[in-house]
C-alpha cells in the first residue's frame, strides 16, 4: 500500500460495474448497544462524537478501532 494521501480522498465507486455485482456485502460494523440503556444521557459523565471535516473515505477496520479506543477511554476515566 502506498501513503495515506493517496487513499483518502473519494474518486470513484466502490464497485466498477453493477452488472458485476449482484448484491451489496453486508457492513462491517454494526450499531452497538452496550451499557445501562435505561438511564437518561443527561446522566452519562462524558460523551464521545468522531467527526470528519472533510470527505474521505474511512475504513470499517478504522471504525472499528475508534470504538474500541473509545470504550477502553471511557472505561477507564469514567469507570466501569
Amino acid at each position: 500500500m502506498g501513503p495515506w494521501r493517496c487513499y483518502h480522498q473519494i474518486k470513484n465507486k466502490p464497485y466498477p460495474k453493477s452488472r458485476y455485482c449482484r448484491g451489496v456485502p453486508d457492513l462491517k460494523i454494526r450499531i452497538y448497544d452496550v451499557g445501562q440503556k435505561k438511564r437518561g444521557v443527561d446522566e452519562f459523565p462524558l460523551c464521545v462524537h468522531l467527526v470528519s471535516w472533510e470527505k474521505e473515505s474511512v475504513s470499517s477496520e478504522a471504525l472499528e478501532a475508534a470504538r474500541i479506543a473509545c470504550n477502553k477511554y471511557v472505561a477507564k476515566h469514567a469507570g466501569n
